[in-house]
């Protein structure tokens, strides 16, 4: 099965133009056709070193409320009738950097699955920032309890059918990040065939700390903050399903 990459980069401190440059014949090796949806603010090395890539570059206005109509667009984008795997671009780096082999049995795990939404492993959360963990937990929790599914929701790495493709330009609503749990949601309300997969080999870091050997974010009482918005911003999303159902 051929997967194409559709992905969106936001690095305005240049942190990804080296491991770019680095990772170029792993990336052209593993993925046909890269699309990457780029923000305004992002640095100009870094999209010299996309542009070396071959990737096919859209550039969008920075804004952290439409994260999620900014990856609608590079999947639908990338797709051209193929299947796609949408991830934060600078995820998907330390992945195939770290994990080469564990994101090749990705691509290829269940082949029939419209969406197959891709996971921490229990030993990969436990090493994520305590803000992820605590806050993470909540919403994975009440996705379970929705659908009986216990998935890793909010690492936003989905492999996507042409037809889940079709299904999210058209029915998707949800511009924000929440739609980690609107596109699966959206899939089974279809009738489409979900899967999941975990990974040892992902992790967490911000953009701004991308390449360091540590997260040095739980100190700070923003970084807290910001990730309770996210977490609320998911539990919105899906009590907009419940409603509906009811």
């Amino acid at each position: 099965m051929e997967v194409v990459l559709g992905a969106t980069l936001h690095d305005p401190v240049g942190r990804t133009a080296a491991a770019i440059t680095r990772l170029t014949p792993d990336l052209q090796a593993v993925f046909p056709a890269i699309v990457l949806n780029i923000s305004d603010l992002t640095r100009p090395a870094v999209v010299d070193a996309a542009a070396a890539l071959g990737a096919t570059i859209t550039r969008h206005v920075s804004n952290e409320g439409h994260i999620g109509r900014f990856r609608r667009d590079a999947i639908v984008q990338a797709a051209d009738g193929r299947h796609v795997l949408y991830a934060d671009f600078d995820h998907l780096l330390r992945w195939i950097e770290f994990g080469r082999e564990d994101l090749l049995r990705a691509l290829e795990t269940d082949p029939g699955a419209d969406v197959l939404v891709v996971g921490r492993s229990e030993h990969a959360l436990a090493q994520e920032p305590r803000r992820l963990r605590e806050t993470e937990r909540l919403v994975n929790h009440a996705y379970q309890l929705m659908t009986g599914e216990r998935w890793d929701l909010m690492f936003a790495i989905r492999r996507l059918s042409p037809a889940a493709v079709r299904m999210i330009a058209a029915e998707s609503r949800i511009d924000t990040l929440a739609n980690d749990v609107e596109w699966p949601l959206l899939a089974r309300r279809a009738g489409l065939t979900l899967g999941y997969v975990e990974s040892d080999a992902l992790y967490y870091r911000t953009v701004q700390e991308f390449g360091a050997d540590e997260d040095t974010g739980d100190g700070d009482p923003l970084q807290w903050i910001r990730r309770l918005e996210f977490a609320a911003l998911h539990a919105g999303a899906m009590r907009e399903f419940l409603d509906r159902a009811g």
